[in-house]
């Protein structure tokens, strides 16, 4: 028998909130961030479902764009880093992909190896201070690639560091540097928004956004899961009870000795760890369901295992195959993250290949 661990992916919730992101900013086109294995949703098949629809894709490194092509994904693809060695460039023309610019040496090499790019977005620091050229050096940039001849066209984009915060005005004084610089160099398209920016903030109007997280149903604000910002998850994790046994009062479960039962109550063991993507700093208590009722997890999380308990109002008597929602639906991914001391992004990025993904799509199916 197969180990009982699922990831299904509703692919047309990901398509449903990548319109809804565009609905939110109307006059600019998107791309559909998939880096990081589509933040743990599987990539290839993402952008497959996505191809038709997007005006583009986004990913953090080559080899994650080269994986889409050869899976025969056609819309372009855009490196948000840009690239790493300068032989980087000659597979961005092979491929089709546009990239991001923010140092000198990238620049350099692109002039140097003399390829034909379509698009290129020369990355501004407007207070984030990873990545991207400051105010007194990004029109240099921008005269520099269209004298080249190399590119079709120069874009500007930055990113937020605050823009999730919704009381910290970071954002505006970044939005202003932006606007500034833009006004300097004169005509150019930008791409400044991510999630939280695309949903609470006012940006730019043309030129692209970038939602990521969003798509995948899940908020980037703390404290407010994406189904109240009209998002539908994308993902449901589920498992199943393989053993049970009946605590008594004082009896101290797992690794540590975590948990102690404070009256007596049945414990099941449920086929999912942190060797499978399940935190394990996960705290006793974080949301899950068993067969539709309210449980949590009572125990540390091992490698391969978790154990968790019923609500006490249950009257659920717990058996062996009785399914185990680990997020998804009414428990939301972000709740579970709260319990982990993280955010979703993670908990679903570090996602490991031992669940079985299971992808579905009434379009697909009709």
């Amino acid at each position: 028998m197969a180990r009982p661990l699922v990831a299904s992916i509703d692919l047309d919730a990901i398509l449903y909130n990548y319109q809804f992101a565009k609905k939110l900013q109307p006059s600019c086109k998107a791309f559909a961030v998939v880096k990081s294995n589509a933040y743990g949703h599987g990539a290839v098949a993402v952008s497959r479902h996505l191809d038709e629809q997007v005006d583009a894709f986004a990913v953090a490194t080559i080899e994650e764009a080269i994986e889409l092509r050869e899976a025969d994904v056609k819309s372009p693809i855009m490196l948000l880093e840009g690239v790493f060695e300068q032989s980087e460039w000659a597979l961005c023309e092979q491929y089709g992909f546009w990239a991001a610019i923010e140092n000198e040496q990238q620049l350099s090499w692109l002039i140097e190896c003399q390829v034909n790019i379509e698009k290129v977005f020369v990355k501004l620091d407007s207070g984030m201070h990873r990545l991207g050229v400051d105010k007194t050096t990004v029109n240099d940039f921008v005269v520099r690639l269209r004298q080249s001849g190399l590119v079709d066209q120069v874009l500007l984009m930055t990113h937020f560091s605050c823009a999730d915060d919704l009381s910290d005005m970071t954002t505006m004084e970044q939005l202003a540097y932006f606007e500034s610089a833009r006004r300097d160099i004169g005509e150019i398209d930008a791409s400044v928004a991510n999630s939280a920016a695309i949903m609470k903030w006012s940006v730019p109007e043309g030129g692209w956004i970038r939602p990521g997280i969003m798509l995948y149903g899940i908020s980037p604000f703390a404290g407010v899961p994406g189904v109240q910002l009209g998002l539908k998850p994308a993902m449901t994790l589920t498992s199943k009870i393989i053993s049970v046994r009946h605590l008594q009062k004082g009896d101290q479960v797992g690794y540590g000795r975590t948990y102690q039962a404070g009256e007596a109550h049945q414990l099941a063991t449920v086929a999912v760890g942190y060797g499978d993507g399940y935190p394990r700093v996960t705290e006793n208590g974080a949301p899950l369901k068993v067969s539709g009722q309210s449980a949590h997890l009572a125990g540390r999380v091992s490698m391969d295992m978790i154990t968790v308990r019923l609500t006490p109002s249950s009257d659920l008597v717990m058996e062996a195959g009785q399914e185990v929602v680990l997020w998804g639906g009414d428990v939301p991914v972000e709740e579970v993250a709260d319990y982990a001391g993280t955010i979703g992004y993670e908990v679903v990025t570090r996602m490991t290949s031992r669940p079985h993904y299971h992808y579905f799509s009434a379009s697909e199916s009709a």
